[in-house]
């Protein structure tokens, strides 16, 4: 039963961990309220609840969890240093600095410590003993941003305004570097599917410099991935946009989730955005035909992908997008026509192949559709649309094959 237990605890504070990441701050508190309740000693889930707290702006409640740590293990540099930083945000510098302090005599290079004791001493007029911490910290490690950020307030209330904005531009680089830093580990984790593991990344990214608009781009994108609604993804693609009122990917990605979801006239808005400050954006022009064909606006639809494809013949999304078009128009052999020159560019692209297949099925060519599905499912093996067409396409030939027996039979 304990071991049963203990798996249960675990299970439930990861599952509060991977809430974190994804921005879900109560549901993680819920998760780790859970987890408690079946290991009420574990300060592990303790601690990540005081922290998801502490992000939450509950201070007074996040250094109650700390202090269940404290009260199991004394000495937890963690705890100690989170319930000082908790004080901290609640204006009692002197409680704060008696923490950080606490801390200090465990580890005396605790950086995390150093740097926001600092700040306390600053703010509570001691700015000379506050600029002596703060350049320990930056001996120990010259680019740490907090510090550096530190060191410009603190120059700035002793009236040194020039050194201050010297150690604010290297404060705002150095997180952007890092940033971009913990951005690229989580592409490359995005390039191999391994998308929980990603948003981690792009999580402290923004935790970092929240104005970095490629990890907001890309959060938002994950968690549409991951199934989250409108709202949620919404969020870091608007944020993006206010930092960058010409975000492409934001408004491409917004406007794609909106058509998506139904919401055509909204998604060309986003489209028509991007055309504004650029007019020969391929993509927003294909995206903007799908929208208003979706509306039933056939020949302004018509027009926007045949913009795109003027504008460069060999882009298989732009053709791919008119394949789209003249196939729920219902023009399948013009469509065909399409799809083979998209084939011509990239023989190897698994939704022509198969949209190629779903051609030759509406035109009742079952054996041509039947090779074409199979073509796209030796390089889509899982694919599931992919399976169920091939599956109809090959019970509509059974149907042909004996309905054209059965007439044989009727002649003889």
């Amino acid at each position: 039963m304990i071991l049963k237990n203990s798996k249960n605890a675990w299970y439930y504070l990861n599952q509060g961990l991977t809430s974190v990441y994804y921005n879900d701050f109560k549901k993680a508190v819920s998760k780790f309220n859970k987890a408690s309740s079946l290991e009420p000693e574990n300060i592990v889930i303790q601690l990540h609840k005081g922290t998801t707290l502490h992000k939450m702006e509950d201070y007074q409640k996040a250094i109650i969890c700390f202090d269940q740590v404290l009260s199991v293990d004394p000495k937890n540099l963690d705890a100690l240093f989170n319930k000082g930083h908790a004080l901290q945000k609640i204006g009692k510098y002197e409680d704060a600095i008696s923490f950080f302090k606490k801390s200090l005599d465990i580890d005396s290079n605790y950086i995390d410590s150093l740097t926001a004791m600092g700040l306390c001493l600053s703010n509570l007029g001691r700015n000379k003993e506050a600029l002596e911490i703060t350049d320990k910290v930056l001996l120990i490690n010259s680019k740490h941003s907090a510090a550096l950020y530190n060191k410009s307030l603190i120059l700035g209330r002793l009236e040194r305004n020039s050194e201050a904005v010297s150690f604010l531009t290297k404060a705002i680089d150095e997180d952007s570097r890092q940033s971009n830093i913990l951005y690229e580990k989580g592409q490359k984790l995005t390039k191999q599917k391994k998308h929980e593991e990603a948003i981690k990344f792009y999580t402290k990214a923004l935790e970092i410099d929240n104005k970095n608009t490629k990890a907001l781009v890309a959060k938002g994108w994950t968690l549409d991935f991951a199934g989250f609604g409108n709202k949620d993804i919404f969020v870091f693609y608007d944020k993006a946009i206010k930092i960058d009122q010409k975000c492409t990917e934001a408004f491409m990605n917004k406007g794609l989730v909106l058509d998506r979801t139904g919401l055509y006239k909204k998604a060309i808005e986003c489209f028509d955005k991007i055309l504004e400050y650029d007019p020969n954006s391929v993509r927003a022009l294909y995206s903007k035909g799908i929208s208003l064909s979706s509306l039933k606006k056939f020949g302004e639809a018509r027009f926007y992908c045949e913009c795109a494809i003027e504008l460069e013949p060999k882009n298989v999304f732009a053709l791919c997008s008119m394949v789209w078009f003249l196939e729920h128009s219902k023009k399948y052999n013009e469509a065909l026509l399409y799809c083979e020159k998209a084939l011509k560019i990239d023989p190897s692209y698994v939704y022509a192949i198969s949209y190629k297949g779903k051609l030759l099925l509406s035109l009742k060519k079952y054996e041509e559709s039947i090779k074409w599905y199979s073509k796209a499912l030796e390089l889509d093996p899982d694919n599931q649309t992919i399976i169920y067409h091939k599956n109809k396409a090959e019970v509509d030939l059974q149907k042909i094959k004996k309905e054209s027996f059965i007439k044989k039979l009727s002649k003889l």
